[in-house]
Formats: C-alpha cells, sequence, structure tokens
C-alpha cells in the first residue's frame, strides 16, 4: 500500500456505487478507483469531490485501488462562489485534456494549488485564472511571444495577435486582427508575474473581456482547446 496526494480534477461513476477519481500530483494524472463512495453511509462520500486535495493510501498498479484517505484542503469558499467554482473547473478541464503533455508536474501541481487558494480568498481573481492560462502556455510549448517577433526577433513596428503566436513585424505578420497594447502589456505582467510577490496590477472591465477572448481564441487556434466550464462562465460574467 502506498501513500498519495493529489487534487481531484473530475471523477467517474463506476457501476452502481463507486467512482473512479481522476487527480492532479507532482506526478502528473492519477486513476484510483473508491468503491462504494457514493453511497450516503460512506465516510468517503464528501471526500471524493472534486476539488478537493487529499491525503491517501490506495494498492495495485495501472488501475489503483482506493484504501483510506484525508481531506488536506476542500477550498470550500471556492466552491460556494459558482463564478469562482467554475474558473477553477475552467483550470480543471485544462489540466485533464493535456494530461498526456510532458513537463515539471512537481511544479505545476504546487502552482495549481497556489492559483486554486487566489481565486478563493481574492476579491479580483480573474487576473489569477488568466496567470495560469499564460504561464500553463509556456510548459505546453506555446506561449505568446511578448517582446519580440516571433518570426525573426525583430523589436520595432510590431503587431499582436493569436494567429501569429504574439507580436509579429510588418514583414511576418499574417493576421488581420491586432490586439491593443495595452492590453498586451496587462498580460506581459502576469506572464512574468512570481507568485512570491503581491500583484500591483489593476484590469478594467473591458480589458479582462479582452483578455478572456484573447485566450480563449488562442488556446482554440494552436491547440484545439475549448473547455465547456468557459461556456458557462460566457453566460455567468457576459462574455
Amino acid at each position: 500500500m502506498d501513500a498519495y496526494e493529489g487534487l481531484i480534477l473530475k471523477q467517474i461513476n463506476f457501476k452502481e456505487s463507486s467512482k473512479i477519481l481522476h487527480l492532479y500530483t507532482e506526478n502528473g494524472q492519477l486513476s484510483v478507483l473508491v468503491h462504494g463512495a457514493k453511497k450516503l453511509s460512506s465516510p468517503f462520500l464528501h471526500l471524493t469531490e472534486n476539488l478537493n486535495r487529499i491525503r491517501f493510501y490506495a494498492t495495485g498498479k495501472e488501475m489503483k485501488t482506493f484504501s483510506d484517505g484525508e481531506i488536506i484542503t476542500d477550498f470550500s469558499l471556492l466552491k460556494a462562489n459558482l463564478e469562482k467554482f467554475t474558473c477553477a473547473q475552467h483550470i480543471t478541464e485544462m489540466l485533464s485534456f493535456f494530461y498526456e503533455s510532458e513537463y515539471d508536474h512537481k511544479k505545476m501541481y504546487e502552482f495549481v494549488l497556489k492559483i486554486l487558494g487566489k481565486i478563493e480568498t481574492e476579491t479580483d481573481y480573474l487576473p489569477y485564472v488568466f496567470m495560469f492560462e499564460l504561464k500553463y502556455l509556456f510548459l505546453l510549448g506555446v506561449a505568446p511571444n511578448f517582446n519580440t517577433c516571433a518570426a525573426c526577433g525583430a523589436r520595432e513596428m510590431l503587431k499582436f495577435s493569436v494567429r501569429d503566436g504574439g507580436f509579429a513585424c510588418p514583414l511576418h505578420a499574417t493576421a488581420t486582427e491586432f490586439l491593443e497594447i495595452t492590453t498586451v502589456d496587462a498580460m506581459r505582467t502576469l506572464f512574468y508575474h512570481d507568485l512570491r510577490n503581491p500583484l500591483a496590477l489593476s484590469i478594467d472591465a473591458e480589458t479582462v473581456k479582452k483578455i478572456r477572448r484573447f485566450l480563449d481564441d488562442y488556446y482554440m487556434y494552436h491547440l484545439n482547446f475549448k473547455s465547456k466550464s468557459r461556456l458557462i462562465l460566457a453566460g455567468l460574467l457576459g462574455y
């Protein structure tokens, strides 16, 4: 029997009363079968909720079987706010979708927990959602170029677009629509921000919408990804 720690990304019903949990851990994604977890009398009924960070014991190789465990953090305040919860679900969808990607999962696991903590505790939490998405693009190898032309390294007369992967010079720009420099500057700040420091950035409502649309379009164009949670957020937040 081995000990594990992870964040529950999603769950699948298995047979009449059991669940298969998909968790994100410092070693990547892990699947665990929890017998009887759907029963109202199960001691693991609350433990197996999405977005719980849990410590648990399991046996087996490919499909591990849950033996016992405890909740480390349940992000209860985050779950109580529909908009925050949906944003967090958006993040877990991304982690699930790109689970086969290779990067430093230990650092990513720690980063995800910090971002969820910020979403839970901060009133102005959307910049932290954007920060996660921007930094995740770097790990996935398709981050926008925020400083030079993505094609030749030029630094003058640059325009920023989804299609060109960030900045592009007049010679290499292929897009017909470009993002305003004020919006680019806000995303650059978030992209390079160190979470150990306070975030001294105020983003107005219109810029928030522009960043949200840019990220949605960027993930779709470069990674063919669009989350179901974003459709819900579009209705909740009006964009």
